[in-house]
């Protein structure tokens, strides 16, 4: 549109005017700003970034055991508590994700397994 504005009738075509330098630059501007406001928002989550994930696992392994404790003052147990391979969290009322014998809370727990172990071969 720039290089050949009689070219075409940009107007019928419904193209919009072409960005200026100053357009560019409140667009990047504003892309950084909502970017930094998520990134204060996900420190600002627990357990999303803001928390350790040791302190995050801590906290599921103690809840985890709050159930089970639970559950055997009502008289039933908890017979299977599957783990996560990667992180260790609880897998309970999860639908985890599988790869060979290996089950996972998140693809990204599976991912990392993944990598870890085409390094060691």
């Amino acid at each position: 549109m720039v290089d050949h504005p009689d070219k075409y009738d940009y107007s019928r075509a419904q193209v919009p005017g072409p960005l200026t330098q100053e357009m560019e630059a409140r667009k990047l501007e504003k892309k950084r700003a909502q970017k930094a406001q998520r990134k204060q928002r996900e420190q600002q989550l627990p357990g999303a970034g803001g928390a350790e994930p040791s302190l995050c696992s801590q906290r599921a392994l103690a809840a985890e055991q709050r159930l089970a404790v639970q559950l055997q003052d009502a008289g039933s147990t908890l017979a299977n508590i599957s783990r996560c391979w990667h992180c260790g969290e609880s897998l309970l009322g999860r639908i985890p994700f599988h790869y060979l014998d290996f089950s996972f809370c998140s693809t990204a727990c599976l991912q990392t397994h993944r990598r870890a172990r085409a390094g060691h071969t």
